[in-house]
């Protein structure tokens, strides 16, 4: 498929980046529809693109090259101060809590042979650990910071639960 120009998505729909919304040319919203993993997509041009996406290229006349993060995990919410660029696996650092999770604090898990709470933060297929601690808020406060360390701008400390 040969993307469209800049141009042709210019003339062919209208984005208002303060509120990541877009318009047909006669001013009906399109809301686009959902897409698979919860993006909303749009259909222009004769074509099927995820909002995010368009909204990066309407901005900026650049498709994007690598991927669209949605700094505050809601994939609904295409505002483009809302929108980076990313690396898969800074994309993955911006995870929400996982829905397997049973602590309710996003990388701490008990651990049954020491009795204690401990985190983890993966970073390069490498899990990296806290120490084991008593209370379940210290062990909240190391993750955190663990994660501040290794993920940087993209971490993420399980705010939003969007399912990924």
């Amino acid at each position: 498929m040969r993307l469209p120009t800049h141009e042709q998505i210019l003339l062919a729909i209208y984005y208002d980046p303060e509120t990541g919304l877009f318009k047909k040319p006669k001013g009906e919203l399109t809301g686009g529809c959902s897409a698979r993993g919860g993006y909303l997509s749009i259909y222009i041009c004769g074509a099927r693109f995820r909002a995010h996406r368009l909204a990066w290229f309407y901005m900026t006349g650049e498709w994007p090259k690598q991927e669209i993060d949605h700094i505050n995990g809601d994939r609904k919410d295409n505002r483009f101060s809302n929108l980076r660029t990313c690396t898969h696996q800074q994309n993955n650092h911006n995870q929400p809590i996982r829905k397997t999770n049973t602590s309710g604090i996003k990388g701490v898990y008990w651990n049954k042979r020491q009795r204690k709470w401990r985190g983890q933060v993966c970073l390069n297929y490498h899990i990296h650990h806290t120490k084991g601690f008593d209370k379940i808020d210290e062990a909240e406060v190391a993750v955190r910071a663990l994660r501040e360390e290794l993920h940087g701008e993209f971490a993420n400390h399980g705010s939003h639960t969007t399912a990924r």
